[in-house]
C-alpha cells in the first residue's frame, strides 16, 4: 500500500501537528488494508503516532492469529521482538507459547543481537585471522554504539596486519548514521553492524548532489550460513554479526559506501562535518578532503591495481561494521592500535 509503505519510509517526525497529520491518515489507511504485512506495519505506526483506536485491539487479534496460522512472514518476527512495548503481554505470551521453532530461534536471535558487548583484542585477534581465507580488500569500519560520533575504516593486508602508508597506519573517517534517526532494522536507520561483501562500484557517479563527484562502491550483506561457515566461535557468539542478517532479512539494501555534494551546516553536530544518509556510510567530502577517492585509491592500491576509473570496477572484497565500544566520542587510531 503506497501511502502507508511512504510513512512506514519515511522520516518518524512525531511532533504535535506532524502526529495529528499522520493520525487522520492512518484513519483513512486502515479500511484498505489487505495484507498481514501492512497491518503490522499500521499497528506499529498508530502506536508511534498515539493513534487510540478500536480497530488496534482488533488488528492485534488478527496479527495472532495469522502467526498461528502459519500465515506470516517470519522475518516480521522481528519487528514484532523490537516494538514489543506496543503490544499486549497476553499477546507476547500467546505469540511465544504457539510459535514454532523456526520463529522462536528468530526470537533468540534478535535477543542474542541486542547483547552489547565491546569488541575486544581477542576479538580483533580472532577477526584478523578469519578474514585472511577472503579474497580481495579486506576493509573494517569501528563504530561507536552511538552513531553520532565518527567512526573509523582500516584496511587488513593479506597477511593479516594492518595496511600502512609511509610507515603509518592508514585510516581515513567515516559516518555510519542514518539522516532519519531510526533503528539499523527500518528503512533508512543507522547502516548494520555486520559483515558485507564489496561488490564493485555503481557504473556511474551520478546524482551528484547526494553522493559526491566520485563512484560509489556498492555493499551487499554475507549470509547467515556463509558467516557461521567462515568465522570462529569467538566471532559467532559476539552481536557484530548479528544485525546485518536482521537487517537483510526485513529487506534493508542499496547499501553505499559514499561521498556527497551537500554540506552540513550544524556545526554543533558531533558528526561536522560530516553528511548523513539513507543508511550508507558516508565519507567526508568538502573543500579539505575528498573521503571517497582516498577510499576508492587506497583500496586499488592494496589490490595491487593503478588508480584509474576502469580499475574503480575491480575493486571487490569484504567489509566489517563493527561497534567498538559504547564511548562518547569520535573513533580515532588509537582505539585501533589498542585492539593491535
Amino acid at each position: 500500500m503506497k501511502e502507508l509503505n511512504k510513512m512506514w519510509e519515511d522520516n518518524w517526525r512525531t511532533g504535535v501537528i506532524e502526529s495529528s497529520k499522520r493520525r487522520y491518515l492512518l484513519k483513512e489507511i486502515y479500511p484498505k488494508i489487505s495484507s498481514n504485512e501492512d497491518l503490522l506495519k499500521y499497528f506499529i505506526l498508530a502506536h508511534i503516532y498515539n493513534l487510540s483506536t478500536s480497530e488496534l485491539l482488533d488488528s492485534e487479534v488478527k496479527l495472532l492469529k495469522s502467526f498461528q496460522d502459519d500465515d506470516f512472514d517470519e522475518s516480521e518476527l522481528y519487528l514484532i521482538f523490537y516494538f514489543k512495548e506496543f503490544f499486549s503481554d497476553k499477546f507476547i505470551e500467546l505469540l511465544k507459547s504457539s510459535a514454532g521453532d523456526k520463529l522462536i530461534d528468530r526470537w533468540k536471535f534478535a535477543e542474542l543481537g541486542q547483547d552489547f558487548t565491546s569488541f575486544n583484542k581477542n576479538h580483533w585477534k580472532t577477526l584478523k585471522k578469519n578474514l585472511l581465507n577472503f579474497k580481495g580488500v579486506k576493509a573494517v569500519l569501528f563504530v561507536r554504539k552511538d552513531r553520532q560520533y565518527k567512526g573509523r575504516l582500516c584496511l587488513l593486508s593479506d597477511e593479516g596486519n594492518l595496511v600502512t602508508e609511509n610507515n603509518l597506519v592508514w585510516s581515513v573517517e567515516a559516518l555510519a548514521k542514518g539522516r532519519v534517526n531510526k533503528k539499523f532494522y527500518l528503512p533508512n536507520g543507522d547502516t548494520p553492524t555486520g559483515f558485507y561483501s564489496i561488490d564493485s562500484v555503481m557504473p556511474k557517479a551520478d546524482q551528484q548532489n547526494l553522493f559526491g563527484k566520485h563512484r560509489r562502491l556498492k555493499i551487499d550483506f554475507v549470509s547467515k550460513e556463509e558467516i557461521l561457515n567462515s568465522f570462529d566461535q569467538t566471532l559467532i557468539e559476539h552481536h557484530w554479526w548479528k544485525n546485518g542478517v536482521i537487517a537483510y532479512e526485513l529487506s534493508r539494501s542499496l547499501l553505499r559506501i559514499h561521498g556527497t555534494g551537500m554540506k552540513n551546516r550544524k556545526f554543533y553536530t558531533k558528526y561536522y562535518p560530516f553528511v548523513t544518509t539513507s543508511g550508507c556510510i558516508s565519507m567526508r567530502e568538502d573543500k579539505n578532503q575528498e573521503g571517497q577517492r582516498i577510499l576508492l585509491d587506497k583500496l586499488m592500491e592494496c589490490l595491487e591495481l593503478a588508480p584509474s576509473i576502469e580499475n574503480e570496477l575491480e575493486i571487490h572484497g569484504h567489509l566489517c561494521v563493527i561497534e567498538i565500544d559504547d564511548r562518547r566520542g569520535n573513533v580515532s587510531l588509537n582505539d585501533i592500535l589498542e585492539l593491535d
